[in-house]
């Protein structure tokens, strides 16, 4: 070959470098499936889990916790010196790669209604708790990422 087509073909090879690049990049994730879940209370929870959420409640925490049949996703946000707190499950779904689970803490005025949504641990005294929830579903084998406010 002659030193002017050489030269065309690594131009050409330059210039087009990026595009192929495109094709290989970042795969985008699948479409995301919900899960199923349900909220568990200290009746519902495998007695090693609520040892180990027993040692953690006092400090943010976030754990999974798997037995034979499921999957348990908890989140502490750690001791307040206020009762009217409330966990929110704002979402929970899978993606090939993934779990997610995005909550928040939230005030609310309605002291009984709090009471009977979630199992919120009293600690220390009558104006302080420890907000956690512990999520149970079917067992996957994937991480979980935890988003919480």
């Amino acid at each position: 070959m002659n030193k002017h087509i050489k030269k065309l073909i690594l131009a050409a090879i330059i210039v087009l470098l990026p595009f192929s690049a495109l094709g290989c990049g970042k795969k985008e994730e699948s479409k995301r499936k919900d899960i199923d879940f349900t909220v568990c209370d200290k009746t519902r929870m495998p007695e090693e889990l609520i040892s180990i959420i027993e040692e953690k409640k006092l400090k943010t925490f976030k754990l999974t916790y798997v037995n034979n049949n499921y999957l348990y996703i908890a989140i502490g946000y750690g001791e307040h010196d206020r009762r009217n707190l409330n966990v929110v499950v704002n979402d929970l779904y899978m993606t090939d790669n993934a779990i997610y689970v995005d909550t928040s803490l939230t005030t609310t005025e309605q002291l009984e209604e709090i009471a009977s949504q979630t199992d919120a641990d009293i600690a220390g005294g009558e104006a302080s708790m420890c907000p956690y929830i512990v999520l149970k579903c079917e067992k996957y084998e994937l991480p979980v990422i935890f988003d919480i406010d």
